[in-house]
C-alpha cells in the first residue's frame, strides 16, 4: 500500500480516458428489442400485484390491477392485423365489460397496424387519454456527489417498508394498497426480477428507484423525489445509480418511460444521455361503460 505524501500532486491514471472524450455511439434499440421494451412496460405491474396474462384468443394481453379503473386495468400489445381489428377491439370491449372494467387500451404510438388502429379508435367513440415517452441510454453517466451525510441503500427484506411507504407518499398511492404492494415486492426481489434503492440524507429517505429486469431487457421505474428535497440532485443521483446497475447486469440498454408532458424529468433524463424510443398512449371510451 503506497502512501500519498501531502506535497504530492494529485494525478489521473495514465490509463483513465480524458475528460473531453465523448461516450462511444451505442446503436439504438432493435425491432426485437423494442418489442421486448414493449412486453416489459405492460408487464411491470405485475410487480405490484396486478395480475398479468396474455389473451391469444383475443389477441390482446391482459392487465388487471385491484378494482376496476382503467389505470389499474387494460388491454395492451394488440396482435390483431387489418382485416379483423374492428371484431377485435370489440370482442375486448366487451370482455373489459363484462368483468366490471372500464374499457382501457394500452398502444405503442404509430407502430399499432401503422398508425391506422388510432384514427378508427376516434371514430369508434374512443379517446387518448394520457401518454408517455420510452427513452433508452446504452452508457452510465458518473454519479454525481451531493452531501457527504447521503447514502444509498439497496432494498432489503428490512428496509421494504420504508421503500413501499416512501413510493406511495411520492407518487400519492392510497394506504389501502400497502399490504398488496409490499407482498409483490418482496416477491420480485426474491425471485431476482427487482433491484430497489433508497436514497437517505442523515435519517430521512428523500428518494426511491427499482430496477425491473424481464423479457431481455432493463427498465427503470419508481423513481421519484420527496417534494421537500426536489430540483436538488437526488432524482438524477438515483437514476444514474439504477442506470449503472442494469448495465453493469449484462444489458446492452436500460430504459424508462416517462410522461410526455413531464418537461423536468425528460430534461433530467436527456441530460444523462436517454434519447426517445417510441410513445404509447392509454385509450379510454368516452360513454360510460355502464350503459350498455
Amino acid at each position: 500500500m503506497s502512501e500519498l505524501r501531502p506535497d504530492s500532486p494529485v494525478r489521473r491514471p495514465d490509463t483513465a480516458r480524458p475528460r473531453e472524450e465523448a461516450d462511444p455511439e451505442i446503436a439504438p434499440p432493435s425491432d426485437v428489442e423494442l418489442d421486448a421494451i414493449s412486453r416489459h412496460l405492460v408487464t411491470l405491474p405485475g410487480q405490484e400485484g396486478a395480475e398479468v396474462s396474455v389473451d391469444d384468443k383475443l389477441g390482446v394481453t391482459f392487465v388487471r390491477g385491484p378494482g376496476s379503473g382503467p389505470d389499474l386495468t387494460y388491454a395492451a400489445l394488440p396482435r390483431w392485423d387489418a382485416d379483423t381489428w374492428p371484431q377485435a377491439l370489440a370482442a375486448v370491449r366487451s370482455r373489459m365489460l363484462d368483468e366490471g372494467s372500464w374499457p382501457s387500451l394500452l398502444l405503442r404510438d404509430e407502430l399499432e397496424l401503422g398508425g391506422a388502429l388510432e384514427v378508427e379508435l376516434e371514430r369508434r367513440g374512443w379517446m387518448r387519454a394520457t401518454g408517455e415517452t420510452v427513452m433508452w441510454v446504452g452508457h452510465a453517466s458518473v454519479v454525481p456527489h451531493l452531501d457527504p451525510l447521503m447514502r444509498i441503500e439497496a432494498v432489503q427484506p428490512r428496509s421494504i417498508q420504508t421503500h413501499e411507504a416512501l413510493e406511495r407518499s411520492i407518487f400519492g398511492i392510497g394506504a389501502d394498497q400497502a399490504e398488496r404492494r409490499r407482498a409483490a415486492l418482496v416477491a420480485a426481489l426474491e425471485a431476482g426480477r427487482l433491484r430497489a434503492w433508497i436514497v437517505w440524507v442523515k435519517d430521512e429517505p428523500v428518494a426511491v428507484a427499482r430496477l425491473s429486469q424481464g423479457h431481455g431487457s432493463a427498465g427503470l421505474q419508481g423513481i421519484g423525489v420527496v417534494k421537500a428535497r426536489r430540483g436538488q440532485g437526488y432524482g438524477t443521483l438515483v437514476t444514474t445509480i439504477a442506470t449503472r446497475a442494469g448495465l453493469a447486469t449484462g444489458n446492452r440498454i436500460v430504459w424508462l418511460s416517462v410522461g410526455t408532458g413531464n418537461t423536468p424529468a425528460l430534461g433530467v433524463y436527456a441530460r444523462l444521455g436517454f434519447k426517445p424510443a417510441f410513445s404509447w398512449t392509454r385509450w379510454l371510451v368516452t360513454e360510460d361503460p355502464r350503459r350498455r
